[in-house]
């Protein structure tokens, strides 16, 4: 009997480790793929702050107009 439950043990933890070990090897390249798109979405907003500033926005981008 206690043989069974180790057994069963061990492949309930084998299991679990075959989840977490592909998530663990994309990990990096989410990562890598969620900050570069946050970079080029804060350096949109950049662009979008200073052509309002500069008044040179095309008239499909203004708001209140």
């Amino acid at each position: 009997m206690l043989l069974a439950g180790l057994v069963a043990l061990a492949h309930r933890i084998l299991l679990l480790l075959s989840g977490f070990l592909p998530t663990a090897l994309l990990l990096p390249w989410l990562l890598t793929w969620a900050l570069l798109a946050g970079v080029l979405s804060l350096l949109t907003r950049i662009l979008v702050l200073l052509l309002r500033h500069r008044g040179e926005l095309p008239c499909w981008t203004s708001e209140g107009s």
